[in-house]
């Protein structure tokens, strides 16, 4: 039997079958095997290539293509219920309703079947940062942790596995929300394979190597995200600003920064304030429509536009809905699974506060490093790190980091940002985390010394021991708790980068610094 590449996805078990297509879409009825197996299919468009006639400006009827979009429909009792099946051919994806397939069928099925050594390839989203999508491959099947993988802050959306299993004909598995294999399967035994594919997806094996797939999930679900959406408003019409605040969903240069514009209102601010946005809405806030409309706008010392974002996509919430917690964080949501919000909320509650004393960001300072020198004046004995300029390392010409921000007589390396969300969070833990590493190399060091005689710093000692260092995360925010109100992801992040820096023996601590 010819081996067939097989795509297959399973619907939610509360749509019907008459739901499944988006409506108006034109898809037609091309054979009625049995009232539980039907095959859709879409009429092809016939037409030249558009190459043909935009490079070459000629035409040619014997130069034709077509897009076939077909998708079986297989309906059958699995395990007491009634499930439906969806293998799609050709381009047929795009055919599907919003909100109609479940979510992760194909990955469940790959993981609960492959083993921790057999992964071939991964598609990963880091969420919380820059939401930066990208897909690694492996020449052979591997662990996933030689991936580069965090387990804690990268949300998986598909990989791809060697198995040995002889019913997926010890084939190549690929898995997401679809799952995709070639097998010896066609038309006439296809309905035994599609009970077996449901069983690898209900089992439970993945737990034993891949449980954290578990940990943060996007909410895909139309119907979920409109009800979070509702509570959203809710929360913020209610000033519940412990749970719903703003920040830049990506990371800005601050020193050629002038402040940030509401549309509908002229003042120039220089952070975004959940307050003096919903205050700039024309009418009452009832929808998060009139978030995505209204626009954030950062300029810079010229009045440039250098930014633009809608309100929305600028939102921190976290939020609890029947004991389920949730973030939404640069436009998404997520849910995170309640044991691992809990775990992450306790170890950020067991970070060290520095009992160092600390100047307040007033509204007369105009960016970070004017922070840095009132800050760095204020102390009996400190050296003004930011001065000496970025450090190059590992050869490469853009491979330059900033040691830190201000470094005392006695061994506290303090690093300081304003809190602008999740990736500006993310690059300054990754600063500090990279920075803390560079100095257990002697070659760093001393092109550290170096730049540091030239401003009659301390230096570094021969008999570097990090044991005797104090690394200072200093967070400028405009929330005045005694620890800094982060986004739960930046809570994630923290959390690895102090787990990396204690690993090499150095002493952690954080400090909110009060905004004023």
């Amino acid at each position: 039997m010819v081996k067939n590449r097989l795509s297959i996805y399973l619907i939610k078990e509360e749509i019907e079958e008459e739901k499944i297509f988006e409506k108006d879409s034109g898809v037609q009825l091309l054979k009625e095997y049995d009232q539980n197996k039907k095959l859709y299919y879409l009429p092809s468009w016939i037409h030249s290539p558009a190459w043909l006639n935009g490079f070459f400006e000629m035409k040619c009827d014997e130069l034709r293509q077509a897009n076939s979009r077909a998708v079986l429909i297989n309906k059958m009792e699995v395990d007491g219920k009634t499930r439906i099946f969806a293998l799609t051919f050709g381009y047929a994806k795009n055919l599907f309703a919003e909100d109609v397939i479940e979510e992760q069928f194909g990955l469940k099925i790959v993981l609960n079947t492959v083993g921790i050594n057999d992964i071939r390839k991964i598609s990963k989203i880091s969420v919380g940062s820059n939401q930066e999508q990208s897909q690694e491959q492996m020449p052979r099947a591997t662990n996933i942790n030689e991936f580069g993988f965090d387990l804690e802050k990268d949300l998986i959306k598909n990989v791809t596995g060697k198995c040995e299993d002889e019913i997926f004909g010890k084939a190549n598995l690929i898995g997401g929300d679809i799952f995709s294999v070639l097998v010896e399967r066609d038309i006439n035994n296809i309905e035994e394979f599609l009970v077996y594919c449901y069983k690898k997806y209900k089992e439970e094996k993945y737990k034993e190597n891949f449980e954290w797939i578990d940990n943060i999930k996007e909410v895909k679900s139309k119907g979920e995200k409109e009800n979070l959406d509702n509570i959203l408003i809710q929360y913020i019409n209610s000033k519940k600003y412990d749970c719903v605040w703003m920040s830049i969903p990506e990371v800005i240069d601050w020193e050629v920064i002038n402040g940030f514009n509401y549309t509908n209102d002229d003042v120039v601010y220089d952070d975004i304030i959940i307050e003096k946005v919903v205050d700039s809405l024309r009418n009452d806030l009832i929808s998060v429509e009139q978030l995505k409309r209204k626009k954030i706008i950062l300029t810079d010392v010229e009045g440039k536009e250098v930014g633009r974002w809608s309100s929305y996509k600028c939102i921190i919430a976290e939020i609890t809905v029947d004991e389920k917690s949730y973030c939404l964080n640069n436009g998404k949501w997520y849910h995170i699974n309640k044991d691992f919000s809990d775990k992450i909320e306790k170890e950020y509650e067991k970070i060290n506060i520095s009992d160092m004393e600390f100047i307040d960001y007033t509204d007369d300072m105009k960016d970070e490093d004017e922070y840095n020198e009132e800050f760095s004046k204020s102390l009996s004995k400190a050296y003004l790190i930011h001065k000496i300029g970025e450090i190059p390392y590992g050869g490469g010409k853009g491979n330059k980091i900033e040691l830190c921000d201000v470094m005392t007589q006695d061994n506290k390396l303090i690093h300081i940002k304003k809190n602008g969300g999740s990736a500006y969070l993310s690059h300054l833990f990754n600063q500090a985390a990279v920075s803390a590493e560079l100095l257990l190399d002697n070659t760093f060091r001393n092109k550290v010394n170096d730049k540091m005689n030239e401003f009659n710093n301390k230096n570094f000692p021969i008999d570097f021991n990090p044991t005797n260092y104090t690394i200072i995360i200093g967070i400028i925010n405009k929330y005045h708790d005694a620890r800094p109100k982060i986004p739960f992801f930046s809570k994630v992040s923290l959390q690895y980068t102090i787990n990396s820096m204690k690993k090499w023996g150095y002493n952690v601590q954080l400090k909110n610094i009060n905004k004023i």
